[in-house]
């Protein structure tokens, strides 16, 4: 197997540019590290920057409902209860200090069965204002003795009423 001149050559050549060569120049990999350091810290701070801002919004939408809740109040006025047509209105008045808007009202028997609330929720209600809540008792309060309370309730603030309600 012979080889030629031309082969010889580049086969030289080859071998005398890998032997002298003396890799990259230190400023040129001083200037690339410098480089990947500013690329990886922006990369990071933008993500640091990310998770920092979502979690101040949330932090602000915890601190906007404690604060909006610390003036809501509501009572349970009266009860007032027809066995005769199986009916009670239930008188709710906002002592708070804001609007607040009713969510959860029951009228609970002895046995805990609940009656049927006919008025539509959620039902808002304004500072200082009373609304009536009506419910329908067949079933569930049959008779005075069988009253047990009335619980309503609003996004941040709740009433209990276990006296014996009106017409008893």
């Amino acid at each position: 197997m012979e080889i030629s001149n031309a082969e010889m050559k580049t086969e030289a050549s080859l071998t005398f540019r890998f032997n002298n060569s003396k890799g990259v120049s230190p400023l040129i990999s001083a200037v690339l590290l410098i480089a990947i350091a500013l690329v990886v810290a922006t990369i990071i701070s933008g993500w640091v920057s990310g998770i920092a801002t979502d979690q101040g919004k949330t932090v602000a939408n915890k601190t906007e409902g404690i604060t909006s809740c610390s003036a809501a109040g509501i009572a349970i006025e009266d009860v007032y209860l027809d066995t005769g047509t199986n009916i009670s209105r239930v008188t709710v008045r906002n002592t708070g200090r804001s609007s607040a808007t009713i969510i959860s009202a029951q009228i609970l028997s002895v046995t805990g069965v609940n009656g049927t609330l006919n008025t539509s929720l959620p039902l808002g209600i304004a500072n200082g204002d009373i609304k009536i809540l009506v419910f329908n008792t067949t079933g569930a309060v049959p008779n005075c003795p069988n009253f047990s309370q009335v619980r309503v309730s609003t996004e941040c603030a709740s009433d209990y009423y276990r006296q014996s309600p009106r017409n008893c």
